[in-house]
C-alpha cells in the first residue's frame, strides 16, 4: 500500500533510457546517483544481505499487506528492497539471506529504495548480521529538511533510553495501548529534552500494524527503526522494534484491543 512518487524524472521507456544502469551496482553506487533500471549485487565485494524484514504480505491490525519491504546491506550501505517478489522468486527473504536483485531505483520519502522489482535470487542463507548502530536525536534529525545522509537512510538505527509521549511539545506521557486500524503518532525525548517524531506507519509495513492493540510503555526504551523525511516535515523514525529498559522485554508484536486517543497522521503509500 506504498505510492511511490519517484524522485527521478522516469517515463514509461526507463529501461531504455537508463540501460547503463542496469549494470550491478554496490549500495553506494545506486545511492549517490543511480535511477531507473538497476541491480544490487556483488559489485563491492560481497552480495548485499538482509539484514531486517520490514513488512511482508498477509492480513494483520485491519490492513491486508501485500508487498514486501527488507532492508539489504553490503560493505558500502543499505537500501529497502519494497514490492511484490518477482514471478518465479523460489525462497521467501529472511534475515542473513545474501541476494541479487533487480528493479527501479525510486527513493520515497528520502528512504534509497528498490521497487517494482524484475529478479530476485538467492545467493546464501545464514549470513552474519551486523547490529543496528545506536544514534542520539540530534545526530537523526541534523539533516533538518535536507537530505538524510548515507550512513542513516536505508540503515537500521537505535535510540536508546528515551520516553515516549503523545504531544509534540512532549509534556503528555503515554498511556493505554497502540491504537489499532491506524497509522500512530508519538513523540521520542531524550534526558537532555531533544524530541524526534516516532511514526508508527501501520499502513505500510505489518511490523507497525502488529504494535496495533499492544501496550505503549512508558518509562525509559530503546527504540530501533528507520529514518525517513517528507517535505517540510522534519525527519522521524518508523519503529521496527520498541524495548522496555532495563527489562529485556520486547512489545508483544499481536493485534488487537482498547483505541487510545492519539495524533493521527493519514497517509497512503499503495
Amino acid at each position: 500500500m506504498k505510492t511511490h512518487y519517484l524522485l527521478t524524472c522516469l517515463v514509461t521507456s526507463t529501461i531504455v533510457l537508463f540501460t547503463s544502469n542496469a549494470l550491478a551496482s554496490d549500495a553506494l553506487q545506486i545511492f549517490s546517483g543511480s535511477s531507473g533500471a538497476v541491480t544490487y549485487d556483488s559489485v563491492s565485494g560481497a552480495y548485499p544481505v538482509i539484514t531486517a524484514i520490514l513488512s511482508q504480505p498477509g492480513s494483520g491490525d485491519g490492513y491486508t499487506y501485500t508487498t514486501w519491504s527488507f532492508l539489504a546491506a553490503d560493505s558500502t550501505g543499505s537500501l529497502d528492497i519494497y514490492g511484490a517478489l518477482p514471478s518465479g522468486t523460489s525462497f521467501t527473504p529472511a534475515v542473513g539471506d545474501a541476494i541479487s536483485v533487480s528493479g527501479t531505483y525510486s527513493p520515497y520519502h528520502q528512504i534509497p529504495e528498490i521497487g517494482t522489482l524484475a529478479a530476485l535470487s538467492l545467493i546464501s542463507s545464514g549470513n552474519a548480521v551486523s547490529s543496528p548502530g545506536v544514534y542520539t536525536i540530534p545526530t537523526l534529525i541534523a539533516s533538518g529538511t535536507g537530505a538524510i545522509p548515507q550512513g542513516i537512510a536505508g540503515q537500521l538505527v537505535t535510540l536508546d533510553n528515551v520516553s515516549l509521549y503523545t504531544d509534540s511539545a512532549a509534556t503528555i506521557p503515554v498511556s493505554g495501548n497502540f491504537a489499532t486500524h491506524a497509522n500512530v503518532t508519538l513523540y521520542a525525548k531524550d534526558g537532555s529534552g531533544n524530541i524526534m517524531e516516532i511514526y508508527d506507519w501501520a499502513s505500510s509495513y505489518s511490523t507497525c500494524g502488529a504494535l496495533g492493540g499492544t501496550p505503549e510503555p512508558t518509562g525509559l526504551v530503546d527504540i530501533t527503526g528507520f529514518v525517513s523525511q517528507s517535505g517540510t516535515y522534519p525527519p522521524e523514525l518508523t519503529p521496527f522494534s520498541i524495548i522496555s529498559v532495563p527489562e529485556p522485554t520486547a512489545l508483544s508484536l499481536c493485534g488487537g484491543g482498547a483505541l487510545l486517543a492519539l495524533i493521527f497522521r493519514l497517509r497512503r503509500k499503495a
